[in-house]
């Protein structure tokens, strides 16, 4: 019986070529779609960034407008919570119980949303036991969203739905003959504030935020 000599065959030319090609290929669809997807990704950076800070500064206004004290809390004679123009633009300034800090007495502070050069801005008083006349050499000012051109506010007034608030206070003027000074200031708080923010973009944002809730 014979043996034949084993032989080794490897791969041809051809063979070559055609795999080098293929890999080519392959290659090529790859990088195009990582290329695509560093490129998608470098665009919506930005977008996410601009989110992230709208959504931390309505959050903010949100967990202000929540904590508005009671009038009578504070024997204030207006509302805690008014829309003032000051310098062309509006102003949101209201009275809500500070964060509680244990072992220490409920304590209250006066906030301001406003714009200022382009951005929005929270000013707030440090907490206190007794509600204080607001100091502006004492803000605590933080920057919560930029590229803001204007912020207007209307609040909501039963039966009418939502108005200005300077038609509010008009007609809350006249039912202050009524009643005493708190619970004229009480009637007078709006339960509802609609905040629309105008971005420098042309886009505009509007957020419906429970007052007191």
């Amino acid at each position: 019986m014979s043996r034949h000599p084993s032989v080794t065959r490897g791969f041809t030319l051809l063979e070559l070529l055609v795999a080098i090609t293929v890999l080519s290929i392959v290659s090529m669809i790859a990088w195009r779609g990582l290329d695509s997807l560093v490129a998608t990704r470098e665009r919506l950076e930005p977008e996410a960034d601009e989110v992230r800070s709208l959504l931390t500064a309505f959050g903010q206004m949100e967990r202000d407008l929540t904590q508005v004290t009671n009038p009578a809390f504070l024997g204030l004679s207006t509302s805690p919570l008014n829309v003032r123009v000051v310098d062309g633009g509006q102003v949101i300034e209201l009275a809500r119980v500070a964060s509680p800090v244990p072992d220490r007495a409920t304590e209250v502070q006066t906030v301001f949303y406003r714009i200022v050069e382009g951005t929005l801005v929270r000013q707030a008083t440090p907490p206190s036991p007794v509600f204080e006349r607001a100091n502006a050499e004492r803000f605590e000012t933080a920057r919560l969203l930029t590229n803001v051109q204007s912020m207007s506010v209307r609040v909501w007034q039963v039966p009418t739905g939502w108005v200005s608030p300077f038609e509010a206070d008009q007609s809350g003027q006249v039912a202050a003959a009524a009643g005493t000074q708190a619970a004229s200031a009480a009637a007078r708080l709006a339960p509802g504030v609609e905040v629309t923010l105008l971005r420098t973009g042309g886009k505009t944002f509007r957020r419906v935020f429970l007052v007191g809730a």
